[in-house]
């Protein structure tokens, strides 16, 4: 089954530290880009929380963000800087003196300098919580990728479809190719007697000649090698492993194969055809993009 690379999934529930809350979200990315945003109280878990999305997720930038509502379980410290206080207070009393202040440097205004009072928590042993943490996070990323295949599937079918279109337009033009090169001998061999008027030739010469003219342009290989890439692509379609980088290789190499088809065919009824292929296929190499 395919996989967007589109998602969103969100996950909450109590843990003894109040209630925490994840929010997982997926969008295109050529490779895997992880993204966690969460308290600090929570950083040693970073990359934890890391490796359970790589092992989910292969490709796509993934950001998830933690948060925790409430402070039940934190043993809160407020820490004064007294050196900074001090050197506070000196700038105050250089400033009152400098410019004839009449206000007295208060407790109001060094409640307002920067930095001057810091609070810091007190965990403890955050192991237990990570218990409670991971079954949340794995709840957000399993609705994510719900929501990644459910748009999988429709992709799927789209892509499905247009592979149908291909297939139909190169069993067209393989039928058409051999009556095409026939008919390319016969007016080439007309043309050739046409010039030469009444003067002798070496006719063997000549038609092995058209027959090397007509081999070049034969596009046997370019379709026998198109319908395997086709087929392939096909069952790359029904997978169950991420499958988007092998998509968009061979998305390439079948846009090469009809495009030395196009060159080789100097055919108006190939050329039509080839056309009709070119806009399939990059209506799925769109589609591509958003593969996991």
């Amino acid at each position: 089954m395919l996989k967007s690379m589109t998602g969103f999934g969100r996950s909450e529930g109590e843990t003894r530290f109040g209630k925490v809350l994840v929010e997982s979200r997926s969008v295109n990315h050529r490779y895997s880009d992880i993204n966690v945003k969460l308290p600090k109280r929570l950083v040693p878990f970073e990359n934890r929380i890391k490796e359970i999305i790589r092992s989910q997720v292969s490709r796509g930038r993934v950001d998830v963000s933690i948060k925790i509502d409430a402070l039940n379980g934190a043993n809160i410290q407020l820490q004064v800087d007294f050196n900074l206080a001090e050197q506070y207070v000196q700038a105050f009393q250089t400033l009152k003196e400098k410019f004839q202040l009449k206000e007295e440097i208060t407790l109001e205004l060094l409640a307002g300098a920067k930095d001057l009072i810091s609070v810091k928590e007190e965990n403890g042993d955050l192991e237990p919580f990570w218990q409670e943490l991971v079954q949340i996070l794995k709840g957000s990323l399993e609705k994510m990728d719900e929501m990644k295949c459910q748009e999988g599937e429709l992709l799927a079918r789209d892509i499905q479809m247009r592979l149908e279109r291909i297939r139909l337009q190169l069993q067209e033009i393989e039928i058409h190719s051999g009556s095409y090169l026939e008919a390319y001998q016969t007016r080439f061999r007309e043309r050739i007697q046409s010039l030469l008027g009444g003067v002798e030739v070496d006719l063997p010469r000549l038609y092995q000649e058209i027959a090397f003219l007509a081999e070049r342009m034969d596009i046997t290989e370019e379709l026998v090698r198109a319908k395997s890439h086709l087929h392939q692509f096909a069952q790359f379609v029904e997978a169950k492993e991420p499958v988007g980088r092998k998509m968009d290789f061979l998305v390439q190499e079948i846009h090469r194969e009809i495009n030395t088809i196009s060159s080789k065919a100097s055919d108006a009824n190939i050329s039509k055809r080839v056309v009709e292929i070119k806009s399939e296929l990059d209506k799925i190499r769109e589609q591509v993009q958003n593969i996991e």
